[in-house]
């Protein structure tokens, strides 16, 4: 019976929701139209048939609130692109140039190490090839360098001591393997560990190719020095590419500076007409003064978007950093220095980063970004004080017995 009277009752809920429902979209409704006509009347008031005073009374309120919005809006999205821009080119940029040169130079170090020891008393005698010895340096300096770019964050900055205290254990095995070249047991051996702490996978040496590459591997099993630095470019590589994308915040930010610079100018402008007409003031000096900030709107847009289109050629650059590069080439770009820049060399790469991020900005804009939002304030304080000089002096012009 309990269940027959339920039923019977749920139609009548079911509209009684809906007209809830209804009742908060109509006042919603209502809401937003009146927000909607306070701000049209703020922002965009007709002169015709409005008394003076009440005219500047909107103004002193819309303008200055416009200033301090447009510019807030801009000087936010202009230093967060500047900001992204810096990061790249002082951080995230190096960092990737020295994790690939820190993981090619091992490789290299690693054929060096095996043809050495290949010729047993010899290398046991001599030592170790020069090249060796200075790509060992060279990867320990780039590690080094990754530490201190302030690119990684604190668990990768950790990760990173931990490659290089393998570096120097991988060292370790490769000496105890050169005193033991005359003994191609112990040698080899000792020869093979080393191998697997730089390589989970190593790829064995050609006449072609004396120096290849390991694939990297993944999940549990990334265990070696190349994996880890490996992990540790894609994760720099994700942070960069993130830095380089358009961002909601950026792309909100942007639309509303153009809004309220628009509406900002077109105040402006509408004002000073208003007091020409009005009150036969044919220029406000300081309504003028405070509209020449506008005219750096451009140059900051235009720079803005030089930032990003050269923030976004950093990406494929990046990837080819961290894909392209090998030991191969790196050995026949120092082999040949004069036979022309190798495309897919690091120092290569580097400098096409450098080169774009350079060619991405308007230099004498440098340094600016901090008083985009300043400057508004600025605007703001000098529309206010001048409106309110001239409301000031029309009431007491317009009291009775003033004018006598």
């Amino acid at each position: 019976m309990a269940r027959q009277e339920s039923r019977r009752l749920a139609p009548d809920g079911r509209s009684r929701a809906v007209a809830q429902d209804t009742l908060r979209l109509t006042r919603a409704v209502a809401v937003t139209a009146e927000l909607v006509r306070r701000v049209h009347r703020y922002a965009w008031p007709s002169a015709v048939g409005h008394r003076n005073r009440a005219y500047l009374r909107d103004r002193l309120v819309a303008l200055p609130l416009l200033a301090v919005v447009a510019f807030g809006a801009l000087g936010w999205a202009y230093a967060g692109v500047r900001g992204d821009s810096a990061y790249i080119r002082e951080r995230a940029a190096p960092a990737l140039v020295d994790l690939a040169d820190a993981r090619a130079s091992l490789l290299i170090a690693q054929g060096e190490a095996e043809r050495n020891l290949a010729e047993g008393r010899a290398a046991e005698l001599s030592g170790l090839s020069e090249r060796y010895r200075t790509r060992i340096a060279r990867a320990t300096q780039s590690l080094n360098q990754v530490t201190r770019s302030g690119a990684l964050t604190v668990a990768e900055e950790q990760e990173l001591r931990v490659v290089s205290a393998l570096v120097v254990d991988y060292t370790g095995w490769i000496g105890r393997a050169q005193g033991h070249a005359t003994d191609p047991v112990l040698r080899d051996a000792e020869l093979t560990y080393a191998r697997s702490m730089l390589c989970s996978q190593p790829v064995a040496a050609t006449g072609r190719n004396p120096y290849p590459a390991c694939p990297a591997a993944t999940g549990s099993a990334a265990t070696s020095i190349v994996d880890r630095v490996t992990g540790l470019e894609g994760r720099l590589r994700a942070r960069l590419a993130s830095r380089a994308a358009w961002g909601a915040g950026t792309i909100t930010a942007a639309v509303i500076a153009v809004l309220a610079l628009a509406l900002l100018a077109a105040g402006l402008w509408r004002t000073v007409s208003f007091l020409r007409r009005r009150f036969r003031i044919r220029l406000s000096i300081p309504l003028a003064a405070a509209a020449l900030p506008l005219l750096a709107v451009p140059f900051l847009t235009v720079d803005a978007l030089l930032a990003l289109d050269a923030q976004h050629g950093t990406v494929p650059v990046a990837d080819a950093l961290a894909e392209k590069t090998s030991p191969r080439t790196e050995t026949a770009a120092e082999e040949s220095p004069f036979a022309g820049p190798e495309p897919q060399a690091i120092e290569t790469l580097r400098a096409r980063i450098d080169e774009g991020l350079a060619d991405g900005r308007l230099a004498f804009l440098d340094g600016i970004a901090p008083f985009v939002f300043p400057a508004g304030l600025g605007v703001a304080a000098v529309i206010a004080g001048t409106l309110h000089a001239y409301r000031r002096e029309y009431l007491v012009v317009a009291r009775p017995g003033a004018v006598a």
